[in-house]
Formats: structure tokens, C-alpha cells, sequence
């Protein structure tokens, strides 16, 4: 839209209905119409940073938390797959519980892992050092106290995904395996919480120093 668009789009009175609904289409997409409106810029500033601090706490958290306490790795788990068949008879590979019914195991690739855990922070970085030219986010406070809303936000959203499937995203959030240790569950909340403020202010200064390159090579 900046380089397509790059200046304020107008509406014109005397054009048809499709020509007037494609320009508010337009408009609505356009970043010079879009920059106009202080709480607009701030909304889709907040989307874009927590877009890109999701990734990176979810790159450490696995690779530093995870998979040292044996809970990830390139070892490929499996998640059940339920199958609406009768039990195997014979020597059969397949797993089979009266209570909970018939499934199989579905292994979860090395691929995968790399992907849902690695990669993204690397597109992220990617992006921000050389396919944007967002600036540095502000008011900083108003980010900070974001980012941390939006952290507590998916732990809800943990919690919801634990009763609705049966199974904990992060084994320190689930209260089978964490029953004899409630204040780890919470100590493990509130450091959630408090590792997303550090996580902006990676990415704050990864602006930043895109930032002074840039203006360093554009001033020569």
C-alpha cells in the first residue's frame, strides 16, 4: 500500500457505487489515510508488536524451558487421533482404550518443530531488520502495558484450550502435572507475563538500529 498508494486516497462523489467502494476499501488499507488517526496508528502499531513478540517468547520458552525439562526436542511426540473403528484384533500397531476409544498415534515431525518454534522468529527478525519501516513504538508505556495484557490474555486462552481438548499447550500451566505445586503454576504465570516486556524491548531495539543504518546510508 506505500509503494502502490502512496499518498492520502479521496472519495469521489460523482462515481459509481463500485468505484466509491473500492476508494473506502482503499482508504481503509492506506497507511497515509490510515495515519490520520492517532488511536488507529497505536491499535495496528500494538497488533504489529505483539505479532512479532509472540514468536520470539515462543522460540525461548521452548528452546530454554521446554526442552531441557524434557517436554520438546527433535524426539517427535505424538498427539492422539481418534479413529471411529472397532478394536484391533491380532498383533495390531494401533493403541486402544474401552474408556476413551480407538486412536492412533500421529507423530509430530522434526519439520514441524523447526517450524512452529524456530523459523518464526526468524521471519520476524528478517522482517524487522529489512521489510518495514515501521518506527519505534510509542507511547512505550501504552505498548508495555499491552503486550502484557494480550500475555495474560493467552494464558486464559490456555486455560480455555486445556477444558475444551483435554491438553496443555505448556506443561507448567497444566494442573495434573503441576498438582502438588499450585505457587509453581503461578510463579510460572507471572513470569510469563513479565518476560513479554522484555521481549519489546528486543524488538524496540531492532527498530532502533535499523533505524540509525538507515539513516546513516541515507545521509551519505
Amino acid at each position: 500500500m506505500h509503494l502502490i498508494f502512496p499518498k492520502a486516497i479521496e472519495v469521489d462523489p460523482k462515481e459509481c457505487h463500485g468505484h466509491k467502494f473500492r476508494a473506502y476499501v482503499l482508504r481503509f488499507f492506506s497507511p497515509p489515510n490510515e495515519a490520520t488517526c492517532h488511536m488507529r496508528r497505536f491499535w495496528f502499531s500494538m497488533f504489529y508488536t505483539i505479532a512479532h513478540v509472540f514468536p520470539f517468547m515462543n522460540t525461548l520458552i521452548y528452546w530454554s524451558c521446554l526442552v531441557p525439562t524434557g517436554h520438546g526436542g527433535f524426539k517427535t511426540p505424538s498427539m492422539p487421533h481418534r479413529h471411529p473403528v472397532e478394536p484391533p484384533a491380532g498383533n495390531a500397531t494401533i493403541n486402544y482404550d474401552p474408556g476413551k476409544g480407538l486412536f492412533e498415534e500421529d507423530p509430530i515431525k522434526p519439520f514441524s518443530i523447526i517450524n512452529v518454534w524456530s523459523i518464526t522468529t526468524v521471519i520476524a527478525i528478517i522482517e524487522i531488520s529489512f521489510l518495514n519501516s515501521i518506527r519505534r513504538q510509542t507511547p512505550v508505556t501504552g505498548h508495555t502495558v499491552g503486550v502484557m495484557f494480550c500475555s495474560g490474555a493467552y494464558l486464559a486462552w490456555a486455560g480455555i484450550g486445556k477444558l475444551v481438548t483435554g491438553h496443555s499447550g505448556l506443561f507448567f500451566l497444566d494442573p495434573e502435572l503441576m498438582s502438588d505445586m499450585p505457587e509453581a503454576i503461578i510463579a510460572a504465570s507471572i513470569a510469563f507475563i513479565a518476560l513479554s516486556p522484555g521481549f519489546l524491548s528486543y524488538m524496540y531495539g531492532l527498530i532502533a538500529m535499523r533505524e540509525t543504518m538507515t539513516a546513516a546510508h541515507s545521509s551519505r
